[in-house]
């Protein structure tokens, strides 16, 4: 039996995609993205701006320009949802799980400063100038400097008075590390259970070489502030790769994420390349990206 030829012609309101006979509006995509806003609960001026943007752009990132994966949600490329300013709701964008993740809760001129910054400091090993993000939200706990003091002391050294990793005076002799250095030693041996002691072995020498100096931009880290963006975080250079962990801030740990340091300087340098040169970004699937984006799911 022939369909009728107003049910063939039909197209979504929003793409222009055929629509089955079993959706009035929508196409499948279309659907699937408006069940998401749907469930997100997004006020209906936030769900009017998306479609209107997503009519005259397509399913594209709002900050990049990168075409969309509007279908398999492991994918560093599907399409999710972000605020253009953390925490408002006022501005809602579409961009891809990747960009999300290194944006995270800098603000967009927050975010092209970090990233033009990074590429001057990788292209021409310009300092990167520190500016504390206004809407910066991610907090680490600090470990009970008593309790670290007495849980190193677990591994026998022998004691000089000096610490074993700044080499400032210690004011008890009885320890082997200073109030500063005993944090970082304690969660390298008890937070991170399951590290090799070659690997804990070869963090602490970057220490007592570098200093307290992130492994990646050089930028000198916050012992003291576990809400600062430049706290000292413990990084895996790759990716649940255990044979390598590196010193480096919070905030360029969140922005490296699931990349590697090959992956992570790509986007860098690609990203700064669109922002001031307009040069399209080629994708790299990144080789250890596992995250599954947060879906909202029809009953």
């Amino acid at each position: 039996m022939l369909k009728s030829p107003s049910i063939r012609k039909k197209k979504c309101c929003i793409c222009g995609r055929p629509v089955s006979p079993k959706r009035s509006r929508y196409c499948p995509i279309c659907a699937r993205f408006a069940f998401r806003m749907k469930a997100r609960q997004f006020p209906p001026w936030v769900v009017k701006k998306i479609w209107e943007y997503v009519r005259k752009y397509g399913y594209v990132c709002y900050y990049t320009g990168m075409a969309l994966d509007m279908n398999d949600p492991k994918s560093a490329f599907y399409c999710v949802f972000d605020h253009w300013a953390p925490h408002d709701l006022h501005k809602i964008v579409i961009t891809s799980a990747l960009i999300n993740g290194m944006k995270s809760d800098l603000s967009e001129k927050e975010f092209w400063y970090y990233i033009r910054a990074l590429a001057k400091f990788k292209r021409n090993h310009v300092p990167i100038r520190k500016r504390k993000p206004i809407f910066w939200d991610h907090h680490y706990a600090l470990v009970e400097v008593e309790q670290a003091l007495s849980a190193t002391q677990a591994y026998p050294m022998a004691h000089t008075g000096i610490c074993d990793l700044c080499g400032k005076h210690l004011q008890n002799k009885l320890f082997t590390y200073c109030s500063t250095c005993v944090k970082i030693v304690y969660r390298l041996r008890h937070e991170a259970k399951h590290l090799p002691l070659k690997t804990i072995e070869d963090t602490l020498n970057y220490i007592r070489k570098e200093g307290f100096v992130c492994f990646y931009t050089k930028m000198k880290l916050d012992m003291k502030d576990p809400a600062s963006p430049w706290y000292c975080f413990l990084n895996h250079w790759r990716p649940g790769d255990m044979g390598k962990v590196v010193i480096t801030s919070a905030l360029i740990n969140v922005m490296k994420g699931a990349l590697t340091e090959d992956e992570f300087w790509y986007y860098i340098l690609a990203l700064a390349d669109y922002k001031d040169k307009g040069k399209p970004i080629a994708k790299k699937r990144p080789v250890c990206w596992n995250r599954l984006a947060n879906v909202e799911r029809s009953q």
